[in-house]
């Protein structure tokens, strides 16, 4: 392709770096070749995306029932249905739930103020199968087409994790009770 002097319009010879009429210097024909830019720009793509991969996957959220907390994911979304049931003032219950696009957890917390009482003995009458999870020895109990359970003691509190399917027992950890 030929060029010419962007000054005087002479005809340029293919490697003059100054025009030979009247002596304006000619732009660098050099340029930042395609193929290069191409790559660096898909390079940044894929480190962007390993990056925020890795970023939001390992966000979680930490919840708390009365005074225990757990973590999850934090895709789940809390339900707006809570139950909160207090008998007497000596037997106080919750319960919150919490899913995903794939998944259900309720969390229920089970305490008696003040009185205490046997969290392991509690958790060993609603029966199912003695296990350890979280940690936690306790029982499992699976509900006919309707997922499944873990429930265990936690000093005075007995607490019940249901999750519609198994898998979902991976989403939560047990962080523990708050020590106020």
């Amino acid at each position: 392709m030929t060029e010419y002097c962007r000054n005087c319009g002479e005809k340029l010879k293919d490697d003059a770096l100054f025009c030979a009429n009247c002596g304006e210097k000619v732009p660098s024909k050099r340029k930042f070749p395609n193929k290069y830019l191409i790559l660096i720009v898909i390079v940044a793509i894929a480190i962007v995306a390993v990056a925020s991969t890795i970023f939001l996957t390992n966000q979680t959220q930490t919840v708390r029932v009365e005074d225990v907390q757990f973590e999850l994911p934090s895709d789940y979304v809390k339900e707006p249905s809570r139950t909160d049931v207090n008998y007497d003032g000596n037997v106080k219950s919750s319960a919150m739930g919490w899913s995903n696009d794939k998944n259900y957890i309720e969390i229920g917390v089970t305490s008696t103020p003040g009185s205490g009482i046997n969290s392991e003995e509690v958790a060993s009458t609603l029966g199912g199968s003695p296990t350890k999870m979280f940690g936690y020895s306790g029982y499992y109990l699976e509900y006919e087409n309707e997922g499944c359970a873990f429930v265990f003691g936690l000093k005075d509190e007995v607490c019940m994790i249901y999750v519609d399917h198994y898998d979902a027992f991976d989403d939560v950890k047990v962080i523990g009770q708050d020590e106020s």
